[in-house]
């Protein structure tokens, strides 16, 4: 059976379903290859010829956590009107993903866990995103003719950091669910619209 599944060409999505899964609810150490042929009812050689190693493995879940988040982002943003009102949901969007999803969230920004060069190409798309919807907030008069680029890290270093706090169980706000979050994130994005000059 489980090789008939391999053929049909499906396994791959199988088993980085089943590790997506997996990584979500108990962490990347819970991940083996004997697990994944396991879970698909394959033999313990079949992960290999899609996944070599832990590592690609691991990169490709954090690759697919990375898009959920882009598609999460993309999608409140589609809800909004202007540009300023876009940016405040996709922070709210960012910060909530991190409070129901922890151990992807932090997988996916791990430089220790996955490649530097996945790292790398995740900051940038979504960088020059940023960049781009402040641009478009600034010619609409919605926010201030500042640097662009500086205005980005300023939200980036405020987003990122409440996020990771929450995915780490940071002291101060440990336990958050999802719509706490929200709230704060919220509240965050609100105080750096005020300390920016948005208001």
């Amino acid at each position: 059976m489980g090789e008939k599944r391999y053929h049909h060409g499906n396994l791959r999505e199988a088993l980085l379903e089943a590790a997506f899964r997996l990584v979500d609810e108990e962490g990347p150490e819970a991940i083996s290859m004997r697990a994944l042929a396991r879970e698909a009812g394959v033999s313990s050689a079949a992960p290999f010829r899609h996944f070599p190693d832990k590592q690609v493995l691991l990169d490709a879940i954090a690759a697919k956590a990375g898009a959920e988040i882009d598609r999460r982002l993309d999608e409140v943003a589609v809800e909004c009107g202007d540009a300023l009102t876009q940016f405040r949901a996709m922070t709210v969007a960012y910060v909530r993903y991190a409070a129901e999803h922890p151990v992807l969230f932090g997988l996916v920004h791990s430089r220790s866990a996955i490649s530097g060069r996945f790292l790398g190409q995740v900051d940038d798309e979504r960088r020059l995103k940023l960049i781009a919807l402040i641009i478009e907030g600034q010619n609409a008069g919605l926010i201030p003719d500042a640097d662009p680029e500086l205005i980005a890290l300023t939200s980036e270093a405020l987003t990122h950091g409440l996020a990771r706090m929450i995915a780490d169980r940071h002291p101060r706000v440990r336990n958050l669910d999802s719509e706490e979050a929200r709230k704060l994130a919220l509240a965050a994005t609100q105080l750096l619209q005020t300390g920016i000059g948005l208001a």
